[in-house]
């Protein structure tokens, strides 16, 4: 039972009193009622807890290295006393309902993370500076691009007329001629 329901045969991702009923009256044919199998399943181990969401594209390499970059740009701010900005585009949607499940005591509970369509999500371009917690932002009507991309630079610019190091992605909306130039 340290398995997911979906490697024992049963349809659901997580083990929930459904996927207990399930497993038991595929396995056994035997019906159990809810409070048999939360009681089953703790007896097993398992406790419930709040999941949290797992990046499915973390990459370890990737973050270390950032993170060795991002210290010599924090270094390289406080030297010339420039503001470090996080910019990028804010995507407000319904995610994955974060609701309490089971899983064996002393391990974590994650779900996985699905994104809606565009159409479902509010869109943002915000700005972080971690050092003064300020946040600029402008909304974004449809999907981002260059243009956009240059219009909240420059919404940014006129709010802050000192030094800035802007941090972003390299989404295709973060490059090229409009923002060279």
């Amino acid at each position: 039972m340290r398995q997911s329901p979906r490697t024992v045969g049963v349809p659901i991702a997580t083990w929930t009193w459904k996927a207990v009923a399930q497993f038991v009256d595929a396995q056994f044919g035997i019906t159990l009622n809810r409070t048999s199998c939360l009681r089953y399943l703790h007896r097993l181990g398992f406790v419930c807890k709040r999941p949290k969401k797992r990046l499915a594209k973390a990459d370890p390499d990737k973050r270390a290295a950032f993170v060795r970059t991002y210290a010599a740009v924090v270094d390289e701010a406080a030297q010339t006393g420039a503001s470090v900005c996080f910019v990028d585009e804010a995507h407000f949607r319904a995610d994955a309902e974060l609701t309490r499940l089971w899983t064996p005591k002393g391990e974590p509970a994650l779900v996985s993370s699905t994104s809606p369509r565009r159409a479902e999500k509010a869109s943002y371009y915000s700005a972080v500076c971690l050092e003064t917690g300020v946040v600029d932002v402008m909304p974004l009507d449809g999907t981002s691009c260059a243009a956009t991309s240059v219009a909240f630079l420059q919404q940014l610019r006129a709010a802050h007329p000192e030094p800035l190091i802007v941090i972003w992605d390299n989404a295709p909306a973060h490059r090229g001629e409009e923002l060279r130039t």
